[in-house]
């Protein structure tokens, strides 16, 4: 009988649950993956269109950099790689996608 009082009463029905949280939830994740996409994808992407027009402009005489930072210039191009000059008679052959392409030195104004 001392367990039967200490039991709280049922609760009333209250009827069917409250519907419509699974449209937020959804809402959440189209917002999350829409973050996603535009905070890291989409740049990406850009970033790897630009390497492949840069790589395909590239052209003998440039000077470039290589993923490991030794600068040079392209003598001579083949299908998926280069052949960069490092020093005077030293050349070494690279992949086209491990070499960036510098831009040409800007030319020094002279303050008269």
């Amino acid at each position: 009988m001392l367990l039967a009082q200490a039991t709280p009463a049922a609760a009333p029905d209250a009827g069917p649950p409250a519907s419509g949280g699974g449209y937020l939830v959804v809402l959440m994740y189209v917002m999350m993956f829409g973050g996603v996409y535009f905070l890291i994808i989409a740049p990406q992407r850009k970033r790897q269109k630009e390497q492949a027009k840069m790589i395909e402009a590239m052209k003998v005489g440039d000077e470039v950099i290589t993923t490991g930072g030794i600068l040079g210039t392209v003598t001579q191009i083949k299908s998926d790689r280069c052949i960069v000059e490092i020093a005077k008679g030293v050349r070494v052959e690279v992949r086209k996608s491990n070499v960036e392409v510098l831009p040409p030195p800007a030319a020094e104004k002279v303050a008269s």
